[in-house]
C-alpha cells in the first residue's frame, strides 16, 4: 500500500503555515521510519480554491481531505491515516447537516465544481515535471508535433476553446490570423496578468500547473509559425 500527503502551499495555505506543515510531515515519516509500515511520501501542491479553511492536506488514495491542519495534527494524521487508513474526523468538513464529510467531492464547495484549467491543481507538485506527465501532460505537444498547422488549428477550431478574459473570442480564429501573417520571425506571448483586481486565476494556474501552461505556448507556437515564446 502506498499513501501520499497532498499539503497545499497555494498563497492561502502558505500565510496559515503550510510550509512547516509539509515539513513537519516529512521529518516525522523519517524520524518515525513510517516506510517500514507503509509506503508514503509528502508532495507539496498548489492552491485548492478553499483558502479560508486553510491549510488543507489530503491523503491519497484514501481521498480523505482535512482542513484548518495545524502543525499539533500532524503526529494523529501520521498515526490514524497514513498507517491505518482511518480519517480523523474533526479534520474534516461538516456539510450543513453537521455531518464530515471525508471525500473532496462531497464538500457543497466543490460538489457542483468540473474543474478543466484547474484539474490537476491540488494533486500534483508544480515543480515536477514527472508529476505532470504522469497525469497526460505534454501528450497533447507530442500529437501536435505529428500535425500540420492547420491540421492543429482546426482540431482547436472543434474543441470549441475560446478566449477567458470575458469576451470570449474563439481561440482558434487568433491562431489562425497569426499563422497567415507573412513575416520572417512570429512570436507567441502568454498574457498572465491579473486583470481583474483580487480574481487570481492566472496565478492559480501559474503557480499550480505551470507546465500545462508551457504546453500550451509551445502548441500555439507550432500552430502559428513561431519559434519563440513569452510569459
Amino acid at each position: 500500500m502506498q499513501r501520499s500527503v497532498l499539503v497545499c502551499c497555494g498563497t492561502g495555505c502558505l500565510a496559515n503555515g503550510s510550509k512547516a506543515i509539509a515539513d513537519e510531515f516529512e521529518k516525522l515519516i523519517k524520524e518515525q521510519n513510517v516506510n517500514a509500515k507503509v509506503e508514503c511520501f509528502v508532495k507539496r501542491t498548489g492552491c485548492n480554491g478553499f483558502c479560508e479553511n486553510g491549510p488543507l492536506v489530503k491523503i491519497m488514495p484514501d481521498d480523505i481531505i482535512y482542513y484548518k491542519v495545524k502543525l499539533s495534527d500532524v503526529q494523529e494524521i501520521i498515526d490514524s491515516s497514513l498507517i491505518n487508513g482511518i480519517p480523523v474526523e474533526r479534520l474534516l468538513y461538516k456539510d450543513d447537516s453537521g455531518m464530515p464529510v471525508t471525500k473532496q467531492e462531497e464538500n457543497p464547495f466543490y460538489a457542483q465544481q468540473q474543474k478543466v484549467a484547474l484539474r490537476n491543481i491540488g494533486f500534483i507538485d508544480p515543480l515536477n515535471v514527472d508529476d505532470y506527465i504522469s497525469t497526460g501532460g505534454y501528450e497533447g505537444l507530442k500529437k501536435a508535433l505529428t500535425m500540420t498547422q492547420d491540421e492543429i488549428i482546426e482540431e482547436v477550431k472543434k474543441s470549441g476553446l475560446r478566449g477567458r478574459g470575458g469576451a470570449g473570442f474563439p481561440t482558434w480564429r487568433k491562431w489562425q490570423t497569426a499563422r497567415e501573417q507573412d513575416c520572417e520571425i512570429k512570436y507567441v506571448g502568454c498574457n498572465g496578468d491579473e486583470g481583474d483586481p483580487g480574481a487570481f486565476m492566472d496565478r492559480s494556474v501559474l503557480e499550480g500547473d505551470p507546465h500545462s501552461v508551457l504546453e500550451g505556448l509551445a502548441i500555439a507556437a507550432l500552430a502559428i509559425g513561431a519559434e519563440e515564446g513569452f510569459l
